[in-house]
């Protein structure tokens, strides 16, 4: 399984290690470098011959090529300000914080606690997962 150092180059103690999952390759670029499949820049990659806990994606900044994607659109702000969306499904997911621009950032999604646009956040996004943004749904 492969994993992106998208906020650092992979030096030793840069990323996890277990005598149950053996490192089969480690990668670093010439420089920070765009890459298609997590559709940001980063310093390399690490492969692992298993798939890491979520933990340790999460502890080491790690970044997992996203296996689903999920459609969303905007369906307004809740009492603090975070921009708030509905999938497909009708769940509803939010950026945790308010801000500027965390669309372009592409900040992790949380869900929203009751599934309710004023709900407070709760659990965030799988790290497998990804979303995109849309105008609206389209049946397919």
């Amino acid at each position: 399984m492969r994993y992106y150092s998208t906020q650092r180059p992979i030096t030793p103690g840069s990323y996890p290690k277990s005598p149950f999952n053996d490192v089969l390759q480690v990668v670093n670029f010439e420089t920070r470098t765009y890459c298609e499949e997590i559709k940001c820049r980063a310093y390399g990659y690490i492969e692992y011959k298993y798939p890491l806990h979520p933990k340790d994606v999460e502890s080491y900044e790690l970044s997992v090529i996203p296996s689903k994607i999920k459609d969303i659109v905007f369906i307004g702000l809740d009492d603090f300000g975070c921009r708030t969306y509905k999938d497909q499904e009708g769940r509803i997911w939010k950026y945790a914080e308010p801000g500027e621009m965390p669309e372009e950032r592409h900040d992790r999604l949380h869900t929203s606690l009751s599934n309710a646009l004023g709900g407070e956040p709760g659990g965030t996004m799988d790290l497998d997962m990804d979303y995109r943004i849309k105008e609206a749904f389209t049946i397919e």
